[in-house]
């Protein structure tokens, strides 16, 4: 497995949702690899990080379209 595939595979990795073959790939590829390690771990402490703020109130309507405008051609990739 190389970098970039496990980059990828990283969030299904991390929710937990590869088969077994898959996961164990993963795994044997970050026991060898400090930076797909540290990339591992940041994206699991970021994903805490971000369950744990409260949530915010709705955005303003007008706010909402001019980010939807702003982020269009992102959404529809």
């Amino acid at each position: 497995m190389t970098c970039q595939e496990l980059l990828d595979l990283m969030l299904d990795y991390v929710g937990d949702e590869l088969v077994v073959e898959q996961r164990q790939t993963i795994e044997v590829h970050i026991t060898g690899c400090k930076d797909c390690t540290i990339r591992i771990e940041t994206y699991r402490h970021t994903v805490r990080l971000a369950r744990a703020l409260p949530m915010c109130d709705k955005l303003p309507p007008s706010v909402e379209d001019r980010l939807r405008k702003a982020l269009g051609p992102e959404l529809n990739k």
